[in-house]
């Protein structure tokens, strides 16, 4: 309890004042509690960064999502994780923010990012390819495709495009874009 009581803290914080910025003193104080107690639970400020990282970021949703049985119908499923990845991203946009710029010059935070980035990809890609064997997909690369939906949900967010446009996304990761005449080769 206390431990989600401190990462919540720390990113409502690091979202307001950035990493720099932020200091355990005052993470403590709005969280009420002594500066000791941060330090049982994570051993540094950076450590913090990476706990609220792990925790506000989209893997537990997509873990969620993913782990529930596959009985639905993979564009229902593809739209979920869609549509939270993307209201996540505005949800969290300060702490996005503060997470892309950590990432430019610290490469602890650039490295976590990536591993985060990698989990969810082969997540995605391990459902992609059950959804292949089971014949409800034609055979694809379940990572080209992972790559595509999740990187694209991220420039719909940059782009301000309004959140019904996931399903257009969805629809054509679906179905593609060529016509039946293009078809051909």
């Amino acid at each position: 309890m206390r431990r989600r009581q401190l990462i919540d803290t720390a990113l409502r914080l690091f979202a307001e004042r950035g990493l720099e910025k932020t200091t355990i003193k005052a993470i403590a104080e709005a969280a009420g509690v002594a500066q000791g107690l941060i330090y049982h639970y994570f051993p540094s400020k950076e450590a913090l960064f990476f706990a609220v990282l792990d925790e506000h970021g989209f893997l537990p949703q997509l873990r969620e999502i993913l782990g529930a049985p596959h009985d639905r119908p993979v564009r229902e499923v593809l739209a979920e994780i869609a549509v939270r990845y993307y209201t996540l991203l505005r949800e969290k946009e300060a702490f996005l923010t503060v997470v892309m710029r950590e990432a430019l010059v610290n490469p602890g935070v650039q490295a976590r990012l990536e591993r985060l980035t990698r989990e969810a990809v082969a997540l995605l890609v391990r459902y992609l390819a059950a959804r292949i064997a089971a014949g409800e997909l034609r055979p694809h690369h379940p990572e080209v495709v992972a790559l595509m939906l999740l990187s694209s949900v991220f420039m719909l967010h940059i782009g301000g495009m309004p959140v019904e446009r996931v399903y257009d996304l969805v629809d054509v990761v679906l179905e593609g874009i060529v016509g039946q005449r293009a078809e051909t080769r």
